[in-house]
């Protein structure tokens, strides 16, 4: 089934790492791109200075399970980008022909990041690998940074989700939230679950009512759940207890805007959906 048109449809942006191509990341990659109908771009991301530092005399390669050092160098480092870049657009072409869609692959630096959130859309969804501990080199600030730049939503996409985990919203008045997170349960085709949120009684209460007329209204089967929670862990904790397999965050909210994204990202498997401020 393809996506409604009207929402995040352009392109999905995925930021790869050269140290660390691994295939399954433009398989998720590609999953979100064919459920959204969009256009999958890798943006392979290389880092200059990285470049420049290994032609310092005091820099060494040590090769995995070797006790001595390797001569390194500038040409050296730029080879092994090649054949990175290689792998990577190989293992895109690999994805997008599975799943049947179009694609391109773009080579930048790490100081263009800057440039790269500037040409973003508010339609397009910019995806930033993380899994097992690591990240790529585009992402290794916040993935909540970013949101701050780009007029799209910023997901830390991690590989280990299962089809049926709950979709999960943060939701506190803003049904931006609650459409995206709608379209990424199908996306999934799994359930949704909106957590809502707020400072004292009369709040909850009140976006309780919100999310269950907007779901009915709506026709999206989900369910609304209080979270009294207001920190990071906290909210953590309740996303790894419901076993969510994603969980959309509006910065523009009041406890949405006070998490700590790096720090949620330690303590779930889940991943993150950030919608920044544009």
């Amino acid at each position: 089934m393809m996506a409604d048109r009207s929402v995040y449809r352009r392109r999905v942006l995925v930021a790869l790492d050269p140290c660390e191509v691994d295939p399954a990341d433009f398989e998720a990659s590609a999953r979100l791109a064919a459920g959204l109908d969009a256009e999958l771009v890798a943006l392979f991301v290389e880092d200059s200075d990285l470049i420049a530092a290994a032609d310092l005399p005091v820099t060494h390669l040590v090769p995995a399970g070797c006790r001595g050092l390797a001569a390194l160098d500038a040409g050296a480092m730029r080879r092994a980008f090649r054949v990175a870049e290689g792998r990577a657009r190989e293992h895109l072409s690999d994805a997008a022909k599975r799943w049947r869609l179009d694609w391109s692959f773009e080579v930048t630096e790490v100081r263009q990041a800057a440039e790269t959130m500037a040409r973003l859309k508010r339609e397009d969804f910019l995806a930033l690998a993380s899994t097992a501990g690591r990240r790529s080199v585009i992402s290794r600030r916040s993935a909540a940074v970013h949101a701050e730049r780009a007029p799209c939503p910023v997901m830390l996409l991690r590989r280990d989700g299962r089809r049926g985990q709950p979709v999960a919203v943060l939701y506190e008045g803003e049904e931006r939230a609650l459409t995206l997170g709608r379209e990424l349960a199908r996306v999934y085709g799994s359930p949704l679950l909106v957590l809502v949120a707020g400072d004292g009684e009369a709040a909850l209460t009140r976006r309780e009512t919100e999310a269950g007329r907007w779901l009915a209204a709506s026709g999206t089967a989900g369910v609304a759940q209080r979270v009294r929670a207001q920190e990071s862990k906290a909210i953590g904790r309740l996303l790894c207890e419901v076993d969510a397999g994603l969980v959309v965050v509006d910065r523009r909210a009041a406890v949405g805007g006070r998490l700590d994204i790096d720090a949620l990202a330690e303590q779930t498997r889940a991943s993150i959906v950030v919608l920044g401020l544009g």
